[in-house]
């Protein structure tokens, strides 16, 4: 049961104390929201992770999942995935799929592979063979991500999510998928995301919070 705050490099030592001192577990480095895309910069910002006793995630997330266009996506994922404990890496990148997955594999890290909707829940089915498909990309991690437009959105994809084997993370984004994030974790869920400073997708809980909550339900 992880927590996980994403931080872009602005002001990024002062996001990796407040992690620090407020109890996460690990880092996301969303380099898509980077303003330097230097290899050498960001390879020292995972190190400074490292350092201060906190695992990392290396999401350059994809335009068509709510990122950024970045030209040499493909180099950074090669040249950091080796260093970062975790890579997340989008189902629907196919095309740089197997690449992503040699950089990380090869140098014993795991690898998320994640699906994002953020306009709904899709039906059960499709959901399933989401799990299914990302599996057979050669997932450690199941990342599912979705709106949640009605608490039974929220009840179906932790349903779902419980009933698929191996590690996954399950997330309703929206007001009404909040409760998702720490319920999440009773479901096989194994990492929540939070915020220090502001939110990067609607319904995240504050670290401080998501740390309080957590000792409260899960001791």
């Amino acid at each position: 049961m992880l927590i996980a705050v994403p931080l872009n490099d602005r002001n990024f030592q002062e996001g990796l104390k407040a992690c620090q001192e407020a109890g996460a577990d690990m880092v996301e480095l969303r380099v898509d929201m980077f303003e330097k895309l230097d290899v050498k910069r960001i390879k020292n910002l995972i190190e400074e992770v490292h350092k201060v006793g906190l695992k990392t995630i290396l999401t350059i997330r994809s335009e068509k999942e709510g990122g950024t266009h970045i030209e040499n996506r493909e180099e950074l994922f090669r040249e950091l995935s080796p260093i970062s404990d975790y890579t997340d890496i989008e189902l629907s990148s196919q095309d740089i799929i197997p690449v992503v997955r040699q950089a990380v594999k090869s140098s014993g890290k795991k690898l998320i592979i994640s699906y994002h909707n953020f306009e709904m829940t899709p039906s059960d089915w499709i959901l399933r063979e989401i799990f299914r498909e990302a599996r057979r990309w050669g997932a450690d991690i199941v990342k599912v991500a979705t709106k949640a437009n009605s608490y039974q959105d929220v009840a179906r994809l932790l349903c779902v999510g419980h009933q698929e084997e191996g590690e996954k993370i399950l997330i309703c984004m929206g007001k009404m998928g909040s409760v998702s994030r720490l319920a999440g974790f009773a479901f096989g869920s194994v990492i929540s995301y939070a915020f220090v400073d502001e939110a990067v997708a609607e319904g995240q809980i504050h670290l401080r919070e998501m740390v309080r909550l957590r000792s409260l339900f899960y001791g």
